[in-house]
């Protein structure tokens, strides 16, 4: 299987040096725009020069933003579908139960990645997303006409969320190759997306619900999904080819486990950190609504009405502040580092929830929501930037990014 052409080959800065000369010669030659036959069947070595700028690489960013927001903004919006699935369309179904559409799909969102992964760096990202929003936008439309849970859950966990990780894993990928010394910044913007939904989505969902349903608030989003996704696939392309070059196989679009094996485990323990963080970020984005209607002591019949409307807020509120934390993280990892910049993210987060979260609930009858919309400000504002640096702290090795996001 030959690179897809989607790679632009001509606009890379690179050299390409066999293994004789790569031994014996302690200089690189000049960048060469073409290869010969014989460099094109056999793997290369590849010293590649980033744009760090420029029109293309920007388009590249929004083209990235709107996958995001596609998905991860779905992702971030699980809040709004977990209360109107529990108070409208299940209201019979115990919590447990439920949880299981939503904890599936944040699973099948991840884990499809190890196999997305490489099939990107071997293939480049259009195939990918243009499967992913036919994915997405079945799953869409087919959730705005279920009535049972098996259908909600093959329609939203199974197959939205395969959609959704089709679309994450290039869209992040994308932005590797175009950006090294502004990676952080450039994936921050790009990251921004999910937010964005996070914010849109919950809202217009609310604003919708009462008054055209629940069947027309989804199909609705559907569209806007639609849009998101046709400009993703659009402007989101690889810049760097396969390492193989043109005897990459389709045995190169496995997952290959000797990624794990660096001698210390420490990209086995960070890859276990990694998915740690990403099912924690989950909880919050996921109960905090429902959290606040029975915090409220709210009916079931007042769960779309206005006196409801800040537990949609509330998850509108900590999108809005993971956007801003977000992009200020892309600028201080790129100063101080990705892990240090993490770290120190996630010690916040641990704090948000120990100072103001737990005791919120441990707490009883509280005046006012006080300590939940600290918490909701501060978990927001450093929990966005542990999503996407996660992703980019591994990708050093640009030919398998993905594989390693």
């Amino acid at each position: 299987m030959a690179p897809n052409s989607e790679y632009n080959s001509s606009s890379i800065d690179v050299s390409y040096m066999s293994d004789e000369e790569n031994g014996s010669s302690s200089h690189i030659g000049k960048p060469s725009p073409h290869l010969s036959s014989t460099t094109d069947s056999a793997p290369i070595n590849i010293e590649i020069t980033y744009p760090e700028g420029g029109r293309d690489a920007w388009l590249v960013v929004l083209g990235a933003w709107c996958g995001l927001t596609a998905s991860l903004g779905v992702y971030n919006t699980a809040g709004v579908f977990e209360v109107a699935i529990s108070r409208i369309i299940l209201p019979e179904e115990s919590s447990s139960t439920l949880g299981w559409i939503f904890s599936v799909y944040a699973f099948v969102f991840f884990f499809c990645g190890v196999q997305i992964g490489p099939t990107f760096d071997a293939m480049g990202p259009r195939v990918l997303m243009i499967v992913g929003t036919i994915c997405t936008l079945t799953g869409v439309f087919l959730l705005s006409v279920c009535t049972e849970y098996y259908q909600i859950f093959l329609s939203f966990s199974i197959l939205t969320g395969i959609g959704s990780s089709l679309l994450f894993t290039p869209s992040i990928a994308c932005v590797a190759h175009w950006f090294m010394k502004r990676r952080g910044l450039a994936s921050g913007i790009a990251f921004i997306g999910g937010g964005f939904g996070g914010i849109i989505f919950p809202l217009m969902t609310q604003s919708l619900l009462p008054h055209v349903g629940w069947g027309w608030s989804i199909r609705i989003l559907g569209f806007v999904l639609l849009v998101l996704c046709a400009i993703s696939v659009a402007f989101c392309r690889s810049r760097v080819p396969p390492r193989k070059g043109a005897a990459t196989t389709w045995r190169d679009t496995l997952p290959d486990p000797r990624i794990f094996v660096d001698g210390t485990g420490a990209m086995a323990a960070t890859t276990a950190g990694v998915l740690l963080t990403d099912l924690a970020y989950f909880i919050p984005i996921t109960y905090a609504p429902i959290y606040y209607l029975d915090r409220q002591h709210l009916k079931y019949e007042e769960a779309l009405t206005g006196s409801a409307a800040f537990a949609y807020q509330l998850l509108a509120i900590l999108n809005a502040a993971s956007c801003v934390g977000r992009l200020v993280a892309g600028e201080v990892a790129d100063r101080y580092g990705r892990y240090n910049t993490m770290i120190v993210s996630l010690l916040l987060c641990t704090v948000s929830v120990l100072c103001f979260w737990l005791p919120d609930i441990l707490v009883p009858d509280l005046d006012n929501c006080g300590l939940l919309v600290v918490f909701v400000l501060l978990f927001g504002f450093v929990s966005g930037s542990n999503v996407s640096f996660a992703k980019l702290k591994n990708m050093d090795d640009i030919t398998q990014a993905a594989s390693r996001s």
